[in-house]
Parts: structure tokens; sequence; C-alpha cells
């Protein structure tokens, strides 16, 4: 069959036929306005262009694609009539069932695969929260659940040439001894990574940290909020002290991001305890005299920096 040419019919239409054909074929192809042209007349979306159609710019099109859960492959200019267009082509997701299993996050499992850092709203994000904290020199850096430790590469950037002493906890080992391959001039100097349970803490013997960096950890089973945070902020944090707490706001389907949380049994996001605990947390934190920011996008991030 050959692909559609769609030029100024309702997007829901559009969607509507995509769904079916990925649905009955696993992939489809159809052919819209070039989104090049309408970006050259500063077009917004919805608005029509000179040649027949309606503007429609590529990340509509890649919203699209997630939301019908399929990958959005390298788009095909047209020739002759239909040159003003390109050819679109959907691929259907083939998505694993969840791992739920213990030890998902060890080493060698699919969850040590992704690098959340090739994620450019988090690496922004992340760079600009770290900067925040204004780190000295010397400064301690407590991360917990720190897993393979990716994330930490980041201090190195936004601190080029300082140098910090970095504690990481988590509850997989094999995890752990990732990061210290990760890190092994760092581990041989001021970093440690360590096997503990972070319900455990606040621990006095760990000290005070100037900054305390918390990614994906806060909703953990077990884990009760306002509990940690106040454990941390009485027992960890030293005195103008930051912390950086990441909610993830995000799925990974067929090796690629999705955005949105879920909940169990519920087939789209639901954002309703993602907001529900950034919102516990920022309270909490400006309670206690601390600037609040709260960013991102794949991973909600709540910095709080001292006054």
């Amino acid at each position: 069959m050959l692909p559609p040419v769609f030029t100024s019919e309702p997007l829901k239409i559009v969607l509507d036929w995509l769904q079916h054909a990925l649905e009955q074929h696993g992939e489809a192809r159809c052919w819209v306005p070039d989104p090049d042209a309408g970006h050259a007349l500063h077009l917004y979306a919805g608005e029509a262009l000179p040649t027949a159609g309606i503007h429609r710019p590529y990340l509509s099109w890649l919203d699209a694609a997630d939301l019908l859960d399929a990958h959005f492959l390298t788009p095909q200019k047209g020739a002759d009539e239909l040159d003003s267009f390109v050819l679109l082509h959907f691929r259907r997701r083939v998505t694993p069932p969840a791992d739920r299993t213990e030890g998902r996050y060890a080493a060698g499992r699919e969850f040590q695969r992704i690098d959340k850092l090739e994620d450019p709203h988090l690496l922004h994000d992340l760079n600009e929260a770290l900067t925040r904290a204004d780190l000295k020199p010397g400064a301690r850096v407590l991360s917990l659940g720190v897993g393979s430790g990716r994330e930490l590469a980041l201090l190195e950037q936004a601190y080029p040439g300082q140098t910090f002493e970095v504690l990481g906890l988590d509850i997989e080992p094999s995890a752990l001894e990732l990061a210290r391959q990760r890190f092994p001039a760092q581990v041989a100097g001021h970093w440690r990574f360590e096997q503990r349970d972070v319900r455990a803490l606040p621990d006095a013997a760990l000290g005070r940290f100037d900054l305390i960096l918390a990614l994906s950890l806060f909703q953990s089973p077990g884990l009760v909020i306002e509990d940690l945070l106040r454990g941390l902020r009485l027992g960890q944090l030293a005195a103008g002290g930051s912390l950086i707490v990441g909610f993830p706001n995000v799925r990974y389907r067929g090796q690629t991001i999705s955005y949105g949380a879920r909940m169990l049994n519920f087939a789209r996001p639901d954002l309703s305890l993602l907001m529900r605990d950034v919102v516990t947390v920022r309270r909490h934190l400006q309670k206690h005299g601390f600037t609040v920011y709260v960013t991102g996008k794949y991973e909600v991030l709540v910095t709080a920096v001292s006054r």
C-alpha cells in the first residue's frame, strides 16, 4: 500500500491513522509537508504553508512517536510532485516486560546500560544544579543511591581543576564496583564507594557534607521522604550546604526514553505522585531556610541552597 499524503487534515486524524497502521503492521509511513519549510518561514505548528498543507515541526512528530510507543526513523525527502513533502517512518517499539526483580541495578543488568548523561536536559540541569551549590575546593559530597556513579563525572565538568572528598553509598555491591572502576584515580585519592542502606541514615560517623546528591532515590520502596529528608538535613548536611534531589519522570521503552512517570496499571503517564513528592521536598526545604529551584524534564531536580 502506498503511503498516504497528509496535507491539511487535523492532527487527530493523522494520529489515528498512524496508530491503526502500527497496530496492524508494526510500521507506518506517511507523507507530510516538509517541516523545514515551516521553520524557514517562522511558522507555528498548525499555521498554513504557502504550498498546500499545515506546518508541523519535527518535534511534534517526535512527540507523536513517543505517544504511539514507536521509534521515529530517519525521514526521507520527497521528489518531483512530492518535493515539498517528507516521508515519515514510524516503527513500533519492542519493549520487554518491566524488570522488577531483586538486583535489577546490579552489574550486567539492563539498568546499567542506561547513561542518564546522554539526556541533554539532565546534563544541562544537573550541571546547573551543581554550579548553584557553589562548592569550594576540598568540599565533601555525599551521593546516595550512587549506583555505578556515572553522574558524578559532572562534578569535574562543573568544577574543572577542583578536587573533592566524595562518598557514594548504595545497597548494590556490584554497582559500587563499577563505580570504583569508573573513577580509579579518584578512588586512589579522596573518593569512596561503600555498601549502605540509606534507610539507616543519619549516621553521625559519616560526618557532615557540603553537598548531598540523591537521584531517583526518594521514591524507593520503604523510604519515607519527610523522615529521610529531615535526617539528612539534621544529621548529614553541613552548615551552608546544598541538596540536589532527583525524581524520575520517565521510563525506558525499546531502549528509548519515554516521557512521564507511570503508575502501576496506568497505560498513560500520571504525574500526581511525582508532583506530590516534589512539592513535599520543596516545602520542607523552603520552610527550613533554603532557596529552592525545581527544574528538569525526564528527571525533575529539586535543588536547595542555603540562603
